[in-house]
């Protein structure tokens, strides 16, 4: 394999330039993985943009004179130059005077980047297209061959994708370096604003002494209930990120928790930024990770630390973070503690990038109020508030108070930092989990004036009971992002804006059906979350991920229909008898409706098709027992007033409503599980409801439906029982549904032949007298597939 270096390496010499030579470990080049880019501003003997692309190990580099545009009518030149190594996306400085390319070069603008389909194919054919996430650069765009030009090198446009929301005409970017904060103009000159401000320091009175080399203690702020105006301070928005102390340090820098713990390792893009940052400033500030909208995510900033060292880069690729610096300690070899916060933050932001992955955390003068619903209206933690005139005093002060929002929800405990033996990659910063609900006032079901904020408290209520049938389960989302009364729409995939703490497992939906990442919710902040997200009913599949073709139940659904609920105890009852007098254990819970779920255990033991063959086995036998009462008959004309026993929700993808979910319904009914001594004439399914059901559960003290969880039958034996039975339904018998059946599953909406009941005649035998080594399993095989054996 040729060295795609070999022409970089031939125009330098390493012993005269500082440039990076190669030799790193590349990065994943995954089809899905995002790569580095970098835009870097290059003074040479014409000054031009170098945009640059990681791919195959490499940068793969072209020459911008006129630089990128986010108007779509621009069509900037862009000549391909030779490949550069992965390390040149770090690199900013001066190419010495008789070099290749001497001049300044900062770093423009850098992040990640994904192609539109196989990049190097794109390449190869003369049309990349791709998508941008940068500080300054974002959304698609389209590199386009057009020719060679002078010297033989290839040609190319760089062009903005119209339509795209990032593009415009009349959007110019910032100059400055994203890193270092300095124009190219200001590293050729050597001069920086830094040198200005650190002259002012003195000017203001700030001793020349270092600090502490592991810095002071942070300043810390003391509480305050009600957001307030007031002349002579200073108001910022608090991210709820984590707090560190950052400075330069020999060729790198530190970025030290209040715990002492270094987390420059963890979030090599900061760290870099601050030791490019020109007269050596200490920083205060809190270190984010910022959403696709630009706010910061508790979730994805415990994700990254979490993160070890060895995959540090690829994490900050995936997972930018940022330090918002709101104070300044020292510039200059100057102690700047003892001047005023006023002029801290003015020497602040003459030092503090506007852009990039250190930047400067602005604030507004007397008006916290306002700032304060701002706050609260996006979610935010609350509102930094300081005295203007105030030095920098280590420890709680009343010239700093946090005035918490009153929407965002208590924030969850840290987790606990690592030992001091532990390796990186297991520890975490402590990095406060927080769920914001917001509008939690708003009205869901207007009916019983039951409110977001009353659901989401009722999840995590119920959240002991609930999760065991969450925990690793798929789920099938309903949101009601306005309430039970206004627009609804399905959810099976999970949302690119989840938690990063909230897992997926991926499900396939069927031979040729789509692959869908459902999510899997684990404790009670993820109720909350999607309570938040509007999804009120939470539907679960049968198995778990890792097993999802091996369901925990099969379930009979009783619908009562037209007919009285009374009726669907009976035939519940019936159903209860009849798994009791074969063995099989069985339990019920209301389906949140005018139905019941009668569910039997499988213990795994049974594929998704065996499973419903079981199902539809005792949905015959109780409408051969009840045909006054029952019915297999899929359509309304067709049932006559009976209830409808439906053993379909049993199969691959099939969902059905978790125990203890909230039905979308006037009265918030819930699907709450019963002792089979409640299933009575007395049973009235609207009794149980967000306002009932933790009540009910704490009176009980026990989940009645918990043992479908853990039990594991003889269905070898509860098969025999049935066969035994008198009238056992006849073998290879087709179930009584119309030819066609339209049922909605995950993932297929299609029409499906309604399948046929066939319980072939050596089951029964098998049953009898049991092969050795013979189960249910190779019993239930559908009889094609038999007469080839």
């Amino acid at each position: 394999m040729p060295d795609r270096l070999e022409r970089y390496r031939a125009m330098r010499d390493p012993g005269r330039t500082p440039e990076p030579f190669g030799g790193g470990a590349p990065g994943e080049d995954g089809s899905g993985s995002a790569r580095a880019f970098v835009v870097q501003k290059h003074a040479a003997r014409r000054l031009h943009w170098d945009f640059r692309l990681e791919l195959g190990g490499t940068l793969r580099s072209w020459a911008v004179p006129k630089g990128p545009s986010a108007d779509p009518s621009d069509r900037r030149m862009a000549i391909e130059v030779e490949d550069h190594p992965v390390e040149y996306a770090d690199f900013e400085g001066i190419i010495p005077a008789g070099n290749y390319g001497a001049g300044a070069v900062i770093v423009w603008d850098r992040g990640a980047w994904w192609p539109v389909g196989d990049p190097e194919d794109g390449l190869a054919r003369g049309k990349l297209v791709f998508r941008l996430r940068g500080h300054k650069l974002r959304g698609e765009w389209t590199l386009v061959r057009t020719r060679a030009g002078d010297g033989g090198k290839r040609q190319w446009l760089l062009l903005k994708h119209r339509g795209d929301p990032f593009a415009g005409p009349g959007r110019p970017f910032p100059e400055a370096s994203v890193l270092s904060g300095r124009t190219v103009e200001e590293l050729a000159a050597g001069t920086s604003r830094a040198e200005a401000a650190a002259r002012e320091a003195a000017r203001l009175g700030a001793p020349a002494r270092p600090l502490p080399r592991r810095g002071p203690a942070p300043m810390a702020p003391g509480a305050r209930r009600a957001p307030f105006d007031r002349a002579g301070w200073l108001f910022e928005v608090a991210q709820g990120g984590q707090r560190v102390s950052a400075r330069r340090e020999g060729t790198g820098a530190v970025l030290r928790s209040p715990q002492g713990e270094d987390l420059g390792p963890r979030f090599p893009e900061v760290a870099l930024a601050v030791a490019l940052l020109p007269g050596d400033p200490v920083l205060d500030g809190e270190l984010v990770v910022l959403d696709d909208e630009g706010r910061a995510s508790a979730e994805a900033l415990e994700a990254r630390a979490r993160t070890g060292a060895s995959a540090a880069a690829g994490a900050a690729l995936q997972r930018p973070a940022t330090l918002f610096a709101f104070d300044l300690l020292a510039l200059g070899g100057r102690d700047l503690r003892a001047l005023a916060l006023a002029d801290r933050k003015r020497l602040l932001a003459e030092v503090a990038p506007a852009v990039g992955s250190v930047r400067f955390a602005g604030h507004v003068e007397r008006e916290g109020k306002a700032l304060h619903r701002e706050a609260a209206d996006r979610g935010l933690p609350g509102v930094l508030a300081r005295r203007a005139a105030a030095p920098y005093r280590s420890g709680r002060s009343a010239d700093w108070v946090l005035v918490p929002a009153a929407r965002s929800a208590a924030p969850r405990p840290p987790a606990p930092r690592p030992r001091g033996d532990a390796p990186a990659a297991t520890g975490a910063v402590p990095v406060e989990r927080t769920v914001n609900v917001v509008h939690p006032e708003k009205v869901w079901f207007p009916e019983d004036g039951i409110t977001k904020g009353e659901l989401v408290a009722y999840h995590r209520a119920i959240a002991p009971f609930m999760l065991p049938y969450l925990a690793d389960r798929p789920l099938v989302l309903t949101r009601f992002p306005e309430g039970i009364h206004g627009r609804s729409f399905l959810q099976e995939d999970a949302p690119a804006w989840r938690p990063r703490w909230l897992r997926a497992a991926t499900v396939h939906a069927g031979e040729g059906g789509r692959t869908l990442d459902h999510l899997l919710v684990d404790d009670a902040d993820g109720l909350a979350w999607l309570v938040d997200q509007g999804a009120i009913p939470l539907d679960v599949l049968a198995g778990r991920a890792g097993a999802l073709e091996r369901p925990d139940w099969c379930v009979l659904e009783l619908d009562a229909g037209d007919a009285p609920f009374a009726q669907g105890v009976r035939v519940a009852r019936a159903l209860h008898a009849l798994c009791d007098a074969a063995g099989l254990p069985s339990h019920v819970k209301t389906t949140g409706e005018r139905g019941l779920h009668v569910l039997v255990p499988l213990g795994g033991q049974l594929t998704h098709a065996q499973a419903r063959t079981l199902a539809e086995l005792l949905a015959r036998t109780v409408e051969a027992e009840l045909p006054d009462l029952a019915t297999t008959a899929r359509t309304a004309a067709a049932r006559g007033g009976r209830v409808h026993v439906d053993a379909l929700r049993n199969g691959h993808g099939t969902a059905i409503a978790a125990p203890y979910t909230v039905r979308p319904r006037p009265g918030a009914p819930v699907s709450t599980p019963l002792r089979w001594s409640e299933v009575n004439a007395r049973l009235d399914p609207a009794r149980f409801t967000v306002r009932t059901v933790p009540a009910r559960v704490a009176r009980l003290g026990r989940d009645p439906l918990g043992p479908v969880l853990t039990e594991r039958p003889d269905l070898l034996r509860a098969l025999a029982r049935l066969r035994a039975r008198p009238g056992a339904v006849g073998c290879g018998r087709p179930a009584r549904s119309a030819p066609f059946v339209t049922r909605r599953t995950p993932g297929d909406a299609t029409r499906r032949r309604a399948r046929r009941l066939v319980v072939p005649a050596r089951m029964w035998g098998q049953v009898a007298e049991p092969r050795p080594g013979g189960d249910f399993a190779a019993m239930c095989r559908p009889t094609r597939n038999r007469s080839r054996q």
